[in-house]
């Protein structure tokens, strides 16, 4: 067949009004005229599809017409069954931040999207496309007129038409000067739909490729479904008007929240665009150069809700809040990029992030305890607004739900509460089994902050940071879940109830006992004494008492803060900061005073050692010796404790894991604590023996301080045979 006999027929949409203007002529004029739809091809606005559905009491229903559709045959290159590529909403996984769709397959449960699965059926819908299209340039593709109709009508065609004796006759064709349709070469329009599909495919993966595995921000998000919401429209016919986003310019919806009554809404306009310029051309509203959305359209583009979000029906709201508390990590990181230059306003945001945190921790942790909660006071505590201390929580609770079950301190199994935070924050420790729990909601915020702020300001501000979100939470959370391996929260045998890990600080506990009293449940000081709390000294309590009796009001000022105040408040601060940045003002503050009490939670062999040195020279030497090797040890005892098992791995498995793909150099990682801790105590050991010595002399008393060498050398020996093990330190 000759090349230019290879063509392709496609109906003039002009025709198809007029066709459909034909048919909606009805006798009286009142009754309901069919329902009509046009699909565009390949989002050209003349040409493409239509279908027609008359309407039950219609005369055309009533004469037996039922449905109508006209379409070109072209359609069928991509189709399989009634399967076309890119159709399938899933897709719109591959951009989400890996955290984000962890965290959410965690709280909706039962749905799993396997990232590998899916860019595996991007790559085959692509593969499958370049096929088909490449198969498809030697045909030729017509127009197809199809009718539903009735039995009785069907027959009376049939008899009309045998009466006039053409039932055997070709139906006569078009005059050259009224043909319907256009005749475009194959190649052509095949070139047309490869173009078409190249251009958003493009788009999509070169956003993709920007951004790192680890946090993928969310405008790139919104604007990957931007193209692949595109890509569907790419080659065929479909629907343009289902996705408002695409299909839209502005318009306005009802919304009870705004003063005015309206949210405004933006999408990229096809309709005005087809009209206009008889294409989908994009309109002005992205940063070719960002891959973003343009200000000020960028808060109002309506790509914002993942087909991952909208599949979890049964805990929408759930997915709902994690998504919003997302959202707000990923919008202080845009403030973090506009106020890069402004040091006050990114302490500020620094503060906002370590204060959402800490709060979505308290949501995740009385979510988990949401069957216990009283009902007036459940919206409270889901919202994070309840501080985790004894009386607080004994008063959201049911009665049947009190009193609280502590841990038994007598068989516990974690000695330190900086393991009790290591183990529920961290997450490239590598020691740590969290089965069922790794990827919940405080977690992701957590980690999604870390990541923002390294990238904005460097990996040496972003573990300040974690340090600053350590110490709040020792200071304001007195009252926090003992996990374990397969659950965040461990239930006791007994009772089946919680167990809590209390955290108690007896010199802050005497402090608010002395100047304050017995405080009544319900009593909250204010979040600014938090600061001033202790930083050392926190652990489990020995005897009575077993908890802090008082509560302090959890930190939430800027958390709480309207979007549109807090960016209110960065302005204003770097309206001041250009005036004079170098004011003393803007200097980086200094920690704020914190109490010292001087008094120290530990072992009891630490309580006798301390009356055993009491008044000598060697006490110094001896307490600081005494305060490393319980450290040493309570790590050692809790990494063998919570040391997961080696796992078996078949030949030719990686042994990376890729949600504990790397060990933290962070120098706070209790590791590398315990390295400091053994090189501060063989340091200090020749000195504490010297001062023996000297001792003994002075005082000529060869058995001087016999006593508490006696305490301390059987532990000094146990550290020296760990060290002499290749680094094994678990059997102190």
């Amino acid at each position: 067949m000759a090349l230019h006999a290879l063509v392709t027929l496609l109906w003039r949409r002009c025709c198809l009004d007029s066709y459909a203007e034909w048919i909606g002529q009805q006798d009286p004029p009142e009754s309901p005229r069919p329902k009509q739809q046009f699909y565009p091809i390949s989002l050209l606005h003349d040409s493409g599809s239509l279908t027609l559905e008359t309407h039950r009491s219609s005369p055309q229903r009533q004469g037996g017409l039922l449905y109508t559709q006209l379409y070109s045959s072209v359609k069928e290159v991509f189709a399989a069954g009634d399967v076309y590529p890119f159709s399938n909403p899933s897709l719109e996984t591959l951009a989400l931040d890996p955290q984000l769709r962890k965290t959410w397959q965690y709280v909706g449960g039962g749905l799993s999207h396997d990232l590998i699965a899916l860019m595996r059926a991007y790559l085959n819908m692509k593969q499958r496309c370049h096929a088909a299209l490449q198969g498809s340039f030697m045909k030729v593709f017509g127009l197809r007129e199809e009718h539903r109709v009735s039995f009785r009508l069907f027959y009376a065609i049939d008899q009309e038409l045998r009466e006039r004796n053409l039932h055997q006759s070709r139906l006569p064709g078009f005059s050259s000067d009224v043909e319907p349709f256009y005749s475009l070469p194959t190649s052509s329009l095949l070139f047309w739909f490869h173009w078409n599909i190249n251009k958003f495919c493009v788009g999509f993966e070169s956003v993709y490729s920007i951004n790192d595995r680890h946090f993928v921000t969310w405008e790139h998000t919104r604007i990957m479904m931007m193209f692949l919401r595109c890509l569907q429209f790419s080659y065929a016919g479909g629907l343009l008007q289902r996705v408002s986003g695409c299909w839209r310019d502005v318009w306005f919806r009802p919304d009870a929240r705004r003063t005015d009554g309206l949210r405004r809404c933006e999408g990229l306009g096809f309709q005005r665009n087809m009209e206009e310029y008889g294409y989908a051309w994009f309109l002005d509203k992205v940063n070719w150069d960002t891959m973003t959305f343009r200000q000020p359209s960028a808060q109002y583009m309506m790509f914002n809700s993942p087909s991952m979000q909208e599949a979890f029906h049964a805990r929408y709201a759930q997915i709902r809040d994690v998504r919003l508390d997302f959202l707000r990590v990923h919008q202080a990181h845009r403030w973090m990029e506009e106020f890069s230059s402004v040091s006050p306003c990114l302490d500020v945001l620094e503060d906002f992030l370590r204060q959402l945190s800490l709060c979505v921790f308290r949501k995740d942790v009385f979510l988990q305890v949401k069957r216990l909660l009283h009902p007036d006071h459940a919206p409270r505590a889901l919202a994070g607004e309840v501080p985790l201390s004894y009386d607080s929580i004994t008063d959201v609770f049911v009665e049947g739900a009190k009193p609280l079950q502590l841990l038994d301190q007598r068989r516990i199994a974690v000695k330190s509460v900086d393991t009790i935070f290591a183990w529920l924050w961290e997450w490239k420790d590598g020691r740590y089994d969290r089965k069922g729990w790794k990827d919940k909601p405080y977690r992701m915020v957590y980690q999604q902050s870390f990541e923002a702020i390294n990238q904005i300001m460097g990996k040496d501000r972003a573990r300040e940071w974690k340090k600053a979100l350590k110490t709040s939470f020792l200071q304001s959370h007195w009252l926090i879940p003992y996990p374990h391996n397969n659950g965040f929260m461990r239930k006791s045998k007994d009772t089946g109830q919680e167990v809590w890990w209390s955290n108690f600080n007896a010199g802050l506990y005497e402090h608010y006992r002395q100047w304050y009293g017995v405080s009544r449940v319900g009593d909250l000081f204010p979040a600014e004494y938090i600061k001033h709390h202790p930083t050392t000294g926190w652990g489990r309590s020995y005897g009575e008492p077993q908890y802090m009796e008082n509560a302090v009001d959890p930190e939430m000022e800027l958390v709480q803060l309207p979007e549109g105040e807090f960016y209110e408040k960065l302005l204003h601060i770097a309206d001041r900061f250009s005036q004079n940045p170098d004011a003393p003002m803007w200097k980086r503050k200094a920690p704020p005073t914190v109490f010292d009490f001087g008094i120290t939670i530990g072992d009891d062999s630490l309580l006798r050692a301390q009356r055993k040195v009491k008044g000598t020279p060697v006490q110094g030497l001896c307490m600081q010796i005494i305060q490393a090797l319980d450290e040493y040890e309570v790590l050692g005892h809790s990494g063998r404790i919570l040391r997961p098992r080696k796992q078996l791995r078949r030949h030719g498995q990686s042994t990376t894991n890729e949600n504990e793909d790397e060990v933290t150099s962070d120098e706070e990682s209790i590791d590398n604590r315990r390295d400091r801790l053994t090189t501060q105590i063989l340091e200090l050991e020749p000195k504490m023996r010297e001062a023996v010595t000297a001792e003994r002399e002075q005082y000529r008393w060869p058995h001087l301080h016999g006593i508490h060498l006696k305490h301390l050398e059987p532990r000094l020996q146990r550290l020296k045979t760990a060290e002499s093990k290749t680094g094994d330190f678990c059997q102190v």
